[in-house]
């Protein structure tokens, strides 16, 4: 009787000694677990941080990029407004040789100064006019209005521009109009068919 006594009391410590140690071992997986999900919070506030500053490097990236644009635009327009003063400054003078002598050699040379100054213009912005007169015709840079029947150029020779085209660096703005010489079609008659009676 004694003896079982002591044996319920061995198996009782056993078990309470496995109940301890079972413990703590969900004790160290939950400390384990509360470590993991520190981890996980600390990798997720700094992903947020992360994401929040990209957001602000990509406004304030937007926002100088904007203004970037705005200055390229107006740059540029104050460029073209001073090429276009000396348009101007002409215009004054052309005006003043028409007061003190209006003849038709004064607006002559004051229009042959407009162009002169629009043609250097356009040059230094990369625009320039498309070969036309006495070139051979090519559909990439031309357009036909008209084929003219001559011999007096070679088939396909531009002989008359009609609108000026233009390129600017290279790309075609407008494609210029022409016209094209083609060669005569022979005309028969019939009286060159048939001799007149009596004739060798």
């Amino acid at each position: 009787m004694h003896k079982q006594k002591e044996n319920a009391n061995v198996e009782t410590t056993h078990i309470k000694i496995q109940d301890l140690t079972r413990l703590r071992e969900t004790a160290r997986g939950f400390r384990q677990l509360q470590k993991d999900m520190e981890e996980k919070q600390s990798q997720i506030k700094d992903l947020k941080e992360r994401y929040l500053r990209t957001i602000a490097e990509f406004d304030n990236y937007k926002k100088r990029t904007d203004r970037e644009k705005q200055e390229i635009y107006r740059f540029g327009t104050e460029n073209l407004v001073l090429k276009l003063l000396p348009f101007d400054e002409i215009f004054e003078e052309v005006i003043k040789h028409m007061e003190n002598s209006p003849s038709l050699e004064s607006i002559h040379k004051g229009l042959e100064m407009l162009k002169k100054e629009f043609t250097r213009l356009l040059d230094g912005m990369g625009v320039k006019k498309i070969e036309t007169t006495g070139k051979i015709f090519n559909h990439e840079f031309h357009e036909a209005e008209e084929s003219v029947e001559t011999n007096k150029f070679e088939e396909g020779t531009i002989i008359q521009e009609v609108r000026s085209g233009y390129l600017f660096h290279d790309k075609i703005l407008r494609p210029a109009l022409v016209k094209v010489a083609k060669r005569p079609e022979s005309r028969i008659t019939k009286n060159d068919k048939d001799p007149v009676p009596g004739k060798d």
